[in-house]
């Protein structure tokens, strides 16, 4: 069954968010089980909202791939994170979203406007 995932990480900066994602290569390596996946800079910290196949495909590259990436940048924190059945996905723009994330990276690395 698909799930949202919502993480809340208080210590991850956006500097430090974008080069994990770099480091991470996930247009040569996209993880399996990856829908969506979005990063918002919020109050304290980031949030990263995502869309996964299933929640096991979500656990194992969070606990292998990203956590391991996170401690390389010198986080520690733990996130809060929730997992919830996936209910609905509505893009009423979906040539904006596929402009968008034409490439893993952010922006500022891939030299492109988001809109």
């Amino acid at each position: 069954m698909a799930v949202a995932v919502i993480s809340r990480y208080e210590d991850l900066s956006p500097k430090a968010y974008d080069e994990i994602i770099a480091a991470l290569d996930l247009d040569a390596n996209p993880p399996a089980g990856a829908v969506l996946h979005v990063a918002a800079e919020a109050e304290r910290g980031l949030v990263i909202t995502e869309i996964w196949r299933t929640e096991q495909t979500f656990r194992a590259f969070h606990d292998y791939r990203f956590v391991p990436a996170l401690r390389l940048h010198g986080v520690e924190g733990r996130p809060e994170i929730e997992v919830a059945p996936l209910h609905n996905l509505y893009a009423s723009e979906m040539d904006t979203v596929e402009r968008m994330g034409a490439v893993s990276l952010p922006a500022s690395y891939a030299g492109t406007a988001l809109y």
